[in-house]
Order: C-alpha cells, then structure tokens, then sequence
C-alpha cells in the first residue's frame, strides 16, 4: 500500500534535515566554544559522512516530487525520523559541556540558568544530554533505515511493472 505524506510537511522536513545541523554547530561554536569542538573537528569525517548522507535522504526522499519517503509505504515515519534527528541534534548542542584551558565549562543551557562552571549545572546538562544524544543518533538510525527500505521496495515495484510490461501484462 502506497500512502502520500502532504507537499508541506515533506519539504520543511527535508529543510529541517539540511539546515537544523548547522544551526546545531552555530548554537555550539557561537554560544559556548571550547576543547569539544576540537574533538567534533577530529571525529568531522564521519559527522560529515553522517551529515552528507542526511542531505541525500532529504534531497531524494522528502524534498524530491516523487521522492521514495513521500511516495513509499512507511507512512508518516520517515516525517517524524527526520524531525526526531533535527531537533535533537540542536538540543544535544543545547545541552553539550564544553570547556576551555581558562578552567570555566558549561553548556548553553547551564550558561543560561547561571549554572556553568559548576557542579550541579554540568550534572544537570549531562542528565539532559545523553537521552537526546541517543534520540539523535537512533533518529538519524531510524531514518537511514526507513530510507533504504523505500528504496528496495521501489525498487521492487519497477521491477515487477518491467516483468509485467514484457510479458504483455499491462494494467
């Protein structure tokens, strides 16, 4: 069975996809830079990797007319993988300790509640930041999957109508 996700909520999904990464590494540059953002530089092939991967599955899946998340048979799951991933990825950045050599850490969260550089505000940021770190991750997971799935099953379908179409069975 063949579902349709509505024009909209395709498109600000796949814009979501593409554009909430960077707003994530602005938060985390911007606000409250410091040794984490070197080691993001040195992990940046496979963030990059993971990244450019994402702007495929917009491109092709959400942002395309007849793309294979709007047009497929997972329903509204690849809408709501995508927003899963964008949005915690950005409030992963929210809440990410981050320190520098000067002996002040925090996130922006904790710079916010006028917590940083303490030890009640970097529990609290952490307590916060692995759940929606795993939320990310399993989102972005989640929608890879649903992704290629679609993939094979169009896959499927066109190779069925070409067997069909051979044998003189058009309908």
């Amino acid at each position: 069975m063949t579902t349709s996700i509505p024009r909209a909520s395709a498109i600000l999904a796949g814009l979501a996809l593409i554009l909430l990464p960077l707003v994530a590494v602005a938060v985390k540059t911007i606000a409250y830079p410091g040794w984490m953002l070197v080691v993001m530089i040195y992990y940046s092939p496979i963030l990059l990797i993971g990244y450019a991967t994402q702007i495929v599955v917009a491109a092709n899946g959400l942002l395309r007319e007849r793309g294979v998340l709007r047009t497929g048979s997972a329903g509204r799951r690849p809408v709501i993988a995508a927003w899963l991933t964008s949005v915690a990825v950005v409030a992963t950045a929210f809440f990410l300790v981050d320190g520098g050599d000067d002996g002040r850490y925090g996130s922006v969260f904790t710079e916010l509640m006028g917590t940083s550089s303490t030890a009640a505000g970097e529990s609290a940021s952490m307590a916060v930041l692995t759940p929606l770190a795993l939320l990310w991750v399993g989102g972005w997971l989640w929608l890879v999957t649903e992704w290629i799935v679609q993939l094979v099953l169009a896959r499927r379908v066109r190779e069925r109508f070409r067997l069909n179409s051979e044998r003189g069975l058009d309908f």
